[in-house]
């Protein structure tokens, strides 16, 4: 939700923004415009990376202005194409019942497209939450569009809550952001407290201490848009990473300055928007600041940003892991042939 009471149009949101080519001044101006309802001809060149609300320094949260426009539009994506994402996303029936636990872990629908990332140890004794039942449709926003979004998160709650859990466990960022940084805008109190998969994943290791191998190596890591909506939990990865003798290259793409991974697709088959369009370069400079900065792996927590970088980041001489795999080869595990390096 969009708080013009904090704004006070600075333009620094759109100044800072790498996709748009504005000024503190301009930025400025142009933003008011949009507050006041004008046309704004930039407005579809937005690729939807969340990021102006992490820029904006009295957390006015501009993008949310920005999606209620996008969705003014009605345009953004192909309408039809939109309608057929939100109904193959529909839930239908109830969810499954699992194990009563006072912490069970979502995993959204990430099984579905890679499988190998949700196996061995770290996933063992603890009840999964998965399916359409507990998609958190964030994938909506980056069509421009919010509705589906806010319409679906209090049965994504309650479907949550139904596992009668005191700690939700999150895997996909995209399901923490939401319930953390989003649902208090809609005045969604939450019944449980979710647990992003750092912090899961901290304490996993510092538990199983005389397990883990000290991997030795340099990585760069791939900040996920939704990342924008809990910037708070990023020091927690630094402690993953520390337990496991990782080290986090310090390169120019990092941090706040992330630059979005530019996906066109949700997996096989699922086109989400037009944002891939002249985006190749941006990717480019985000493989290679990584490279440059001599990181010999990219590790992810988005499996769109795994989807889309996997390649260049392999043809740039560099293997890539979702963060649950390299906590793995850490604790002796060996990763599955079918997993794509």
């Amino acid at each position: 939700m969009f708080h013009e009471e904090k704004c006070d149009f600075c333009g620094e949101c759109l100044e800072r923004c790498y996709y748009l080519n504005f000024d503190r001044e301009s930025g400025s101006k142009e933003f008011e415009r949009l507050v006041r309802g004008e046309k704004v001809d930039w407005l579809r060149d937005c690729i939807t990376c969340i990021a102006c609300n992490e820029y904006c320094p009295k957390g006015a949260r501009p993008f949310d202005l920005i999606l209620r426009r996008l969705e003014e539009l009605g345009d953004f994506t192909d309408p039809a194409l939109r309608a057929q994402m939100a109904e193959r996303f529909k839930p239908e029936g109830e969810p499954r019942p699992v194990e009563k636990k006072d912490r069970v872990m979502s995993i959204c629908v990430m099984q579905g497209n890679m499988p190998w990332a949700i196996q061995g140890q770290l996933f063992e004794g603890i009840p999964l939450l998965k399916g359409k039942h507990y998609f958190c449709n964030v994938l909506f926003a980056h069509m421009g569009d919010e509705s589906i979004m806010r319409d679906r998160l209090r049965a994504m709650v309650d479907n949550l809550a139904r596992s009668g859990a005191k700690e939700i466990v999150f895997v996909h960022d995209d399901c923490y952001g939401l319930l953390k940084g989003v649902a208090p805008e809609y005045g969604i109190t939450l019944p449980f407290r979710p647990v992003h998969i750092f912090e899961y994943l901290r304490d996993y290791l510092k538990a199983h201490k005389d397990k883990v191998k000290k991997l030795d190596m340099k990585v760069a890591y791939q900040r996920p848009c939704a990342s924008r909506l809990t910037p708070e939990k990023d020091g927690l990865l630094d402690e993953v990473f520390d337990l496991i003798g990782v080290r986090r290259v310090k390169r120019q793409y990092d941090g706040i300055d992330a630059l979005c991974c530019g996906a066109e697709i949700a997996g096989p088959g699922l086109k989400l928007f037009p944002r891939g369009k002249n985006f190749a370069p941006f990717r480019e400079k985000n493989v290679k600041d990584a490279k440059d900065s001599g990181a010999e792996a990219m590790v992810y927590l988005c499996p769109m940003c795994f989807a889309t970088l996997n390649k260049p980041v392999r043809e740039a001489g560099m293997k890539n892991y979702m963060i649950s795999d390299i906590c793995r080869l850490a604790l002796g595990e060996t990763l599955p042939p079918e997993k794509p390096l």
